[in-house]
């Protein structure tokens, strides 16, 4: 009894220190481990050896996990969208890749004419799938990236070893409680850590399927067949434009010369006028 009274508190701190670890080196984790085997002295020989198999495991080798992530943008020949759309999926399905995600709106003619779609391929068949997507029509923009999660896949793996560590030797001492407020206490604790490790697991799980499965988002759009021929008409219309406003420049001069020549025509007789009076006043 006096032995369980002192590892409860040592384990209870220790389960704290499992649950507020968050994502940690292995190293760190494996310093964990160790403070695990030092709380169980008491504890019987069969739990010493189960303690010190899992501290003294080795970190498991993670190999580069990185996610692939690639955007394509496509124009396709006039009146062919949803035929490409049919062989994009047909590309998805030859390397066992599926559609999570498709979109498609009408274009300028009322019928279907541009639209994305989001695919999941298996990793190892993400080159290839893309080369393929992209034989579908004209590429106008391709992006990718691959981001490493490496690091984070061994921070998960040595916390969930950690959790482990900790829920075992809380289920002992669950077992092992002979009053209902330490039972209660390591119940408490127990249930935190039993959390954490379903959100560790979950997470690597998550992990892993964005490393098993690349995803390509490709988005296609017809090409007007009359595109090449909007640069001849609008410089057509550029001259037709051109000339129209000069001949209605030349009206309105027109229209102003018209206005103004009765003005003029009685400003000359008036300087005519003027010279002829002032010859006779001068000759008088």
């Amino acid at each position: 009894m006096k032995k369980l009274a002192l590892l409860v508190p040592l384990v209870l701190a220790l389960a704290l220190s499992a649950c507020n670890s968050g994502s940690e080196s292995s190293g760190g984790s494996t310093g964990g481990g160790g403070a695990s085997e030092g709380s169980v002295e008491g504890s019987p020989a069969g739990s010493r050896a189960s303690d010190n198999q899992v501290s003294s495991s080795a970190v498991p080798q993670v190999g580069p996990q990185v996610v692939k992530t690639a955007s394509l943008r496509l124009g396709l020949a006039n009146g062919s969208f949803e035929d490409k759309v049919g062989e994009a999926h047909a590309v998805a399905d030859s390397f066992g890749g599926f559609v999570v995600e498709s979109f498609a709106s009408q274009g300028s003619g009322k019928r279907i004419a541009e639209g994305s779609l989001v695919f999941r391929v298996p990793a190892e068949s993400y080159d290839s799938a893309l080369s393929r997507l992209r034989e579908l029509g004209r590429v106008e923009s391709l992006e990718e990236s691959g981001q490493d999660v490496s690091k984070e896949f061994v921070d998960l793996n040595a916390r969930i070893r950690q959790l482990r560590a900790v829920e075992a030797q809380l289920l002992e001492l669950l077992q092992r409680a002979d009053d209902v407020p330490a039972a209660l206490a390591v119940q408490n604790q127990l249930s935190q850590v039993q959390l954490d490790l379903e959100q560790a697991r979950g997470r690597l799980q998550y992990l892993d399927n964005r490393v098993a499965f690349a995803t390509i988002s490709m988005s296609m759009h017809e090409l007007s067949v009359v595109a090449p021929q909007d640069g001849g008409f609008r410089i057509v219309d550029a001259w037709a434009t051109a000339g129209s406003a000069f001949l209605t420049v030349v009206g309105w001069l027109f229209i102003g010369i018209a206005v103004a020549a009765p003005v003029l025509i009685l400003l000359g007789l008036g300087i005519l006028v003027g010279r002829e009076v002032r010859r006779r006043l001068a000759h008088a």
